[in-house]
């Protein structure tokens, strides 16, 4: 009786599809989850995007060299329609040094244009940096605000501003107008300003300061005074009926997965680093960036806590799909492994032998600890651990 019970009990002994489907159930339960998470905040809350015009175009970028204007509008990437900014900086996030083919329409009519992402170290938005596949589309020399008291505000500038040029050099972007400013050093810059229909121009003298960055260590660059903005046009404010937001939630899931699979498949080609790679470290600092990243800009505690919660389950629905795909590779002691052997079994008629399955398990075990070292070294080594102690003994 009790061996009767053992095979109706114990996975081992169920039928071969039977035994898949259990193991697979576990990736399968991720993607579900990250669905769910995804179509919940998409239905509830819907989302605000950037349209696909182009506003600015920084000077020496492909986006330059491959013949962008501002107000074009991009109708598709490499085939792929683009209805956002956002979808246009994750397709070239990762596609650096590979040319991708757009369709845009400028004027009434349809153009082709080939640009190559350049690989360049950017800002991760708090106070670190990260290297990604960039096309140069910046934001417009328009100034959407005036700092009281800064150089800008006492040489005449002001809000609604259009940056035109500067010492002579045409703006084509906010970027173009940070770059300017801090290459100058502290030095005169004669602007060339378009204003209520008319170009002035007006001179403005940057000073030096020196404010705690995100991790509130001391940080000196130019100040003029100014910060840009996108003009009320291009931003759209999308919501989404149950439907929408069910499908939204299936596109965004795809999207990670797709990403990931692409971002893996280059490391694997040795066509990109691997430094981009995260391990628990890296994890709870995005997090807790992420959290305040939510909070910033609410008036009130409930507000804030409201956007901590969103950011991180959107967070909670990108690493869900991370878990799910890690766990479907073929390395034995993931579910992946499981099925490779399960597979090996419908071929050959038999199971792997014991030997060959515990071999394999020690060798999974190597790779997923050794992944794991390596992502954590990544992690220290972008918090500069290293070279903290470094310096201790320097």
């Amino acid at each position: 009786r009790e061996g009767r019970e053992a095979v109706n009990r114990y996975l081992h002994f169920k039928p071969l599809w039977q035994r898949a489907f259990i193991v697979a159930a576990g990736p399968l339960a991720n993607f579900v989850l990250a669905i769910t998470l995804f179509a919940v905040l998409l239905g509830v809350f819907g989302e605000t995007v950037r349209r696909p015009v182009i506003s600015g175009v920084n000077a020496g970028s492909p986006a330059a060299a491959a013949g962008f204007r501002q107000g074009d509008v991009i109708i598709s990437a490499d085939g792929r329609k683009v209805k956002n900014f956002g979808e246009l900086d994750n397709y070239a996030l990762l596609r650096s040094d590979v040319p991708i083919r757009f369709e845009i329409e400028r004027g009434g009519k349809s153009l082709e244009l080939v640009a190559t992402p350049a690989l360049v170290e950017i800002s991760d938005g708090f106070g670190g940096s990260q290297k990604a596949g960039v096309l140069g589309f910046g934001a417009p020399p328009l100034i959407a605000s005036v700092e009281p008291g800064s150089p800008a505000e006492k040489a005449g500038l002001q809000r609604g501003d259009v940056i035109q040029r500067a010492d002579g050099a045409a703006i084509g972007s906010f970027e173009d107008l940070t770059r300017h400013v801090t290459q100058r050093g502290g030095k005169p810059i004669a602007f060339e300003v378009y204003r209520g229909g008319e170009t002035i121009n007006i001179v403005a003298t940057p000073t030096l300061l020196t404010r705690p960055d995100a991790d509130g260590k001391p940080k000196t660059r130019m100040l003029l005074g100014v910060a840009g903005g996108l003009p009320a046009s291009d931003i759209q404010r999308v919501r989404y009926n149950p439907i929408e937001a069910i499908a939204g939630g299936f596109a965004r899931t795809w999207e990670v997965l797709e990403t990931t699979v692409y971002y893996l498949g280059r490391v694997i080609r040795l066509e990109v680093s691997a430094e981009q790679i995260s391990g628990p470290i890296g994890i709870a600092k995005t997090s807790g960036q992420l959290a305040q990243a939510g909070a910033a800009g609410a008036t009130d505690l409930p507000s804030m806590l409201l956007g901590s919660a969103v950011a991180l389950i959107w967070l909670s629905a990108i690493l869900s799909v991370s878990v799910g795909f890690m766990n479907l590779l073929p390395i034995p002691v993931l579910d992946g492994g499981h099925l490779l052997f399960y597979a090996y079994e419908a071929i050959a008629r038999r199971p792997l032998g014991a030997r060959l399955q515990a071999a394999g398990y020690r060798v999974g075990l190597a790779l997923l600890l050794s992944f794991m070292l390596f992502a954590t070294w990544n992690d220290l080594q972008r918090l500069s651990v290293f070279k903290f102690f470094g310096g201790l003994f320097s």
